[in-house]
């Protein structure tokens, strides 16, 4: 084409035509190479100083309880290619165990002397008695306690051990205040970069400190580290100096699993001395990142990374406190104790208070909303007989999974102008409609006294939903042992009654959230409606 006819195309706004090639020109460019398969990945060097073993750990011991009952931690060895662990992580871990305590010493029996290991030596597999200066140790009640787990843990504000503070020599780069999103910020910050693998894709933004630890984090005092103390007291844990990148399956294993967590091993004057440290086996991140320095986090405050080191840590203790004997323990509200075996239980996860399930935070009612829930709460009347239900949708009557036996016939009653998906719900008082273990085998349509009066008061349909509820609500008592579902559905029933007062922000914001609680229905108004209505057949039925 014409330099002119080309120029008078820009000009029209139009793409020049691209020339035609005569076929003999166009020539084929070979076929596809198809590469080899991609081998096992393996660091590029240090591999033959690790070990990946699951079988190399190290025990450690308390000196006070008798043989059997004494092990209080046991931490996976994988620092050394036949099995050894860092004596400055070993011991920072035990001392976090045992109160905060950096003056420790190991032993290899209780009447052996005090071994001695440099900062960063390592120390060969075996079992440990860990001692602290000041004990007696004929008896548990003279010993040193143990931290029971991560909400008990007090932060050590001020007193790091020596090889957790910041090198000499290195100057933090901090990210710009005036971002307005955290997660951009710590984009910026870490140059777009996972802080284990460099990688630059995949990555997302993870908590040192976890969010679900909210109440911890500020009970301890951790808002004093936040970059920017402007922000609100309930985000602070979401700051930026509280966050890092990190590739996306490192991210879980880093949160669900705690396969690692960021250590100082061996201090290099102005760099950062912070590693990857592995907490779990595995081979393909142990060949890649064990004991491998992390791109920098000099900006990030080594107390959250300790923070997080103890969050790791800490919950190893619990087969210390399932050994069915008394444990001396040290907790916020009574300070040094003995606990019972079965107080002890009460510490750990699956018998005490659960860490790390993430639930959402119980929102601050408003006083108009308290005084209404107050007035309309069944519970007045009896707190011990009514439960409040959950609803659940529901398709069909067929679809209901009941305990009946087969061979009865059941009369079901379709529901008239409402939709089949509506959700339902019953709130059962145990003197008069409660579900009792006889209901598996008793009909509506049989003749009974009980069901004389139920056909007054439900509809067959309705008996079938409380049987259904009853099997439904086992198992959310199950999943949801404190209730938390209960407290976020009476408060989002509260905020849609008070909707009118929506005149703020704030409000405008719980509405939404509200709506999102009750969004199992199209239309969130109707879940007042309902649930006014049911409650007038509830007290109804009360008085009858």
């Amino acid at each position: 084409m014409p330099d002119n006819q080309a120029a008078c195309c820009i000009r029209q706004g139009t793409t020049p035509a691209l020339p035609l090639l005569p076929v003999a020109v166009i020539m084929s460019l070979g076929s596809v190479t198809i590469r080899s398969p991609q081998r096992f990945p393996e660091h590029l060097d240090g591999s033959d100083t690790i070990s990946i073993s699951p079988l190399h750990q190290v025990e450690f011991k308390h000196p006070a309880y008798p043989a059997g009952f004494d092990t209080f931690l046991k931490l996976p060895a994988f620092d050394h290619p036949d099995g050894g662990l860092h004596y400055n992580t070993a011991k920072v871990a035990c001392g976090i165990i045992a109160g905060n305590r950096w003056d420790g010493s190991f032993r290899t029996g209780t009447d052996e002397h005090d071994l001695h290991f440099e900062d960063d030596d390592i120390m060969p597999l075996g079992v440990y008695y860990f001692l602290l200066p000041g004990f007696r140790y004929d008896s548990a009640d003279t010993s040193y306690p143990i931290t029971p787990n991560f909400t008990e843990w007090i932060f050590p504000h001020r007193n790091l051990p020596a090889n957790w503070r910041l090198p000499s020599g290195v100057v933090p780069k901090y990210p710009d205040k005036t971002l307005s999103q955290a997660t951009v910020a710590v984009v910026l910050r870490d140059n777009d970069e996972c802080r284990v693998t460099g990688r630059e894709e995949q990555h997302d933004s993870a908590h040192i400190v976890p969010v679900e630890e909210d109440q911890w984090f500020h009970a301890n005092r951790m808002t004093d580290y936040v970059l920017d103390p402007g922000r609100q007291s309930q985000s602070a844990i979401s700051d930026v100096n509280n966050q890092l990148l990190l590739r996306r399956d490192l991210h879980q294993s880093f949160d669900k699993a705690k396969k690692f967590a960021f250590v100082p091993k061996k201090p290099c004057a102005g760099s950062s001395n912070m590693v990857t440290h592995l907490l779990s086996p595995s081979k393909e991140y142990g060949l890649l990142y064990h004991n491998t320095l992390t791109r920098s986090l000099d900006a990030v405050p080594r107390e959250y990374l300790f923070a997080r080191f103890a969050w790791a840590i800490l919950p190893r203790v619990e087969p210390f406190l399932l050994c069915e004997i008394p444990r001396l323990l040290v907790t916020v509200a009574n300070g040094q104790q003995v606990f019972k075996p079965d107080e002890c239980k009460g510490f750990t996860v699956s018998r005490g208070k659960r860490s790390g399930t993430g639930s959402p935070k119980k929102r601050q009612r408003s006083k108009n909303a308290g005084d209404q829930k107050e007035q309309c709460d069944l519970d007045e009347r009896d707190t011990k007989n009514v439960k409040v239900r959950r609803m659940m949708p529901v398709s069909t009557p067929s679809e209901l999974a009941l305990p009946i036996a087969s061979g009865d016939p059941i009369t079901t009653v379709k529901d008239k102008g409402k939709s089949s998906t509506t959700a339902l719900a019953m709130e059962e008082d145990s003197a008069s409609a409660s579900y009792h273990p006889n209901a598996a085998t008793t009909r509506p349509n049989q003749t009974t006294p009980s069901n004389t009066t139920r056909n007054d008061e439900f509809s067959d349909r309705e008996y079938l939903y409380s049987i259904r509820e009853h099997a439904l609500q086992t198992e959310r008592d199950k999943s949801d042992p404190y209730g938390e579902w209960n407290d976020e559905f009476e408060w989002a029933m509260d905020i849609l009654r008070n909707e009118h007062s929506a005149n703020n922000l704030r409000a405008w914001e719980d509405l939404d959230e509200a709506r999102r609680i009750l969004g199992e229905v199209d239309d969130s108004r109707d879940w007042v409606e309902y649930e006014d209505d049911r409650r007038h057949r509830c007290d109804v039925r009360q008085e009858q």
